[in-house]
């Protein structure tokens, strides 16, 4: 029987209805038989002579002869492989110092001192009425504003109320503190 029928009624027992592309591919691919002193297409061939071109290309070593050229080529790609890996490597190293200084560059040009924008508010009427201006024309879209106590109030001293922190109560000061807002791009309309 010949392989192209063997390759039609085994593609009709799957599920699928059919085989693997290779296998309607066979037309295509060509055997040199020496009896016939041409090249004869696969799907031709009949079952018994195939599996005989089989067993002798298997003893000839030419399926072993395959085998190793393709143990050489894999062999070359690893070898590219890791080359490649080593310079991907280096360059992510690279990149790494490059961020660093980067890093560093930037570090050193925030300005130095304290997050706070304003300190030594004296907590009195005055300093509220400060402190509630400056919270109805601040642009509450980009910056946020916090208000925290500073220095506790001489009377209070030894009384264990500072240990966390004071309360804006227990403070004869205040401090403000503005930060700008991490704005994402989907917030902006």
């Amino acid at each position: 029987m010949k392989i192209h029928r063997i390759v039609q009624m085994l593609g009709v027992t799957t599920t699928t209805g059919k085989l693997a592309d290779d296998m309607y591919d066979l037309n295509y691919k060509t055997y040199y038989s020496e009896a016939e002193k041409r090249d004869v297409p696969i799907s031709h061939m009949d079952f018994q002579h195939l599996i005989r071109a089989f067993v002798k290309m298997c003893d000839s070593g030419m399926i072993i002869n395959a085998l190793s050229k393709k143990d050489d080529l894999l062999h070359k790609q690893e070898e590219k492989i890791l080359a490649l890996t080593s310079k991907i490597e280096n360059l992510e190293s690279i990149i790494e110092e490059k961020d660093e200084q980067i890093d560093k560059l930037i570090e050193d040009k925030k300005p130095k001192g304290y997050e706070y924008m304003f300190s030594e508010i004296p907590n009195t009427e005055y300093g509220e009425k400060l402190v509630k201006n400056m919270r109805a024309y601040l642009n509450d879209e980009t910056y946020t504003m916090r208000v925290r106590g500073q220095h506790l109030k001489k009377e209070l001293y030894g009384q264990g109320r500072a240990y966390w922190g004071q309360s804006m109560e227990d403070s004869s000061h205040l401090r403000v503190y503005i930060n700008k807002k991490n704005i994402k791009w989907k917030d902006i309309k």
